[in-house]
């Protein structure tokens, strides 16, 4: 059976895959790209819902693609797909399909606006046990390229939502915390705890006022030198291992 293979970046097919790009048509397809062999391999081995796997001509898959749709594409049209500097070769359209979490630990995000720091922040999420991440309407969309790349698979390990974070905060059982550099405690007076919820905030304003009215405790990071801040990746990352799971 000849393959057959899409030669032109005008291709229908393909015009309608690279309108992906945009959030907007991301939303409105329910669906996005992910980029790069080891995306691919995260997203089949984690049961998200791929709708076409689009590969190179001459691509060889280390895993078994037979129960997925393969668009073969020249390389001059992966490169129009691609938002690398330089392509993997694969690629595909998936729509994420959330995991069953226990969601004992909670990370929320008021207004990440840097996809590199959401990207680290789902994926030190999952490093540390925290299986349910809640973002603001306001944050960067979790699922641009960016951010995908940065999370490096960790987006389909975990639940991941965008929703209003202070009705999230206000209906946690646990204890939950949000950072702050005004009458707040030091972390390590904070005591442990089975249901913990983090709120951390934008990289300008840090957790609005509106947010910290909702949590039990404020919190702020021990530190001895003369920086007056830390980035809000790093800062979670303390707090996160700090409260990691068990």
């Amino acid at each position: 059976m000849v393959k057959e293979v899409i030669t032109s970046k005008d291709n229908a097919r393909i015009k309608n895959l690279r309108k992906l790009h945009k959030k907007k048509e991301r939303s409105k397809a329910g669906m996005f790209l992910i980029d790069g062999e080891h995306l691919v391999e995260e997203a089949v081995k984690f049961s998200q819902q791929i709708h076409y796997i689009i590969a190179e001509e001459n691509y060889s898959f280390s895993i078994n693609v037979s129960n997925f749709e393969v668009i073969y594409v020249t390389e001059s049209v992966m490169k129009t797909l691609s938002q690398l500097d330089t392509p993997q070769g694969v690629m595909a359209a998936v729509s994420y399909m959330p995991p069953e979490v226990s969601g004992n630990k909670v990370l929320v995000l008021d207004d990440i606006q840097d996809p590199g720091n959401l990207g680290t922040l789902i994926r030190t999420a999952d490093a540390f046990g925290f299986d349910r991440v809640v973002m603001s309407t306001e944050t960067v969309d979790p699922f641009s390229d960016k951010v995908l790349r940065s999370a490096q698979g960790s987006t389909f390990h975990i639940k991941l939502e965008v929703n209003d974070i202070h009705p999230v905060i206000e209906s946690f059982n646990g204890l939950s915390i949000g950072t702050s550099l005004r009458d707040a405690e030091y972390l390590e007076d904070i005591p442990q705890a089975d249901e913990m919820l983090v709120v951390l905030g934008n990289e300008g304003r840090g957790v609005s006022d509106a947010a910290l009215n909702y949590v039990d405790r404020t919190v702020k990071i021990h530190m001895p030198g003369n920086s007056e801040s830390l980035n809000v990746a790093i800062a979670g990352g303390i707090l996160m291992h700090h409260f990691k799971a068990e």
